[in-house]
């Protein structure tokens, strides 16, 4: 697994969640590899994410929640400039305990790609991870999708579209 997803985890697993919360992600912000922000996600909501929402999915039709993708940049973009860097997402499951599915969703796409962030690296399971190139969110959600092992082999033929978040 990436150095920086296992970073993101072992933040997530120390962070103190609230117990109502259905799922529990991390993200790290990181720039020549040095980490930039991390941030968290939670139940409160603020304009910045009302704002992509809308965007995104329509007026308030969504989540409305703060997506830990947005945290880390809520707290980053006051301190640097976060074009060019890479973000790093990774998710526990609550049923388990074990990494489940951390893919940003079109709302955090949007986000990252104003942001300048251009790539999302994401855990999928304890072995895989994803890595996606941030682009425009209009397009073909899956298009910009690579799928690679613990041992940082690339699978092929990775159905994306078939795993359940």
């Amino acid at each position: 697994m990436h150095k920086f997803i296992r970073l993101a985890e072992q933040n997530l697993r120390c962070h103190n969640y609230d117990s109502k919360q259905d799922f529990r992600l991390s993200a790290v912000i990181v720039r020549g590899g040095n980490v930039v922000s991390t941030g968290f996600n939670k139940h409160n909501t603020n304009s910045f994410v009302e704002h992509y929402t809308d965007i995104a999915r329509g007026p308030r039709s969504y989540c409305l929640s703060t997506h830990a993708e947005m945290d880390a940049v809520l707290k980053g973009r006051e301190r640097t400039n976060l074009r060019g860097c890479k973000i790093f997402v990774c998710r526990v499951r609550n049923d388990n305990n074990s990494l489940g599915m951390a893919r940003p969703c079109v709302i955090c796409q949007h986000v990252l790609y104003n942001y300048g962030i251009k790539r999302a690296y994401y855990s999928i399971d304890n072995n895989t991870y994803g890595v996606m190139k941030i682009d425009n969110p209009a397009k073909n959600y899956y298009e910009n999708d690579r799928v690679f092992n613990r041992s940082h082999d690339e699978i092929e033929n990775f159905d994306l579209e078939s795993l359940v978040y």
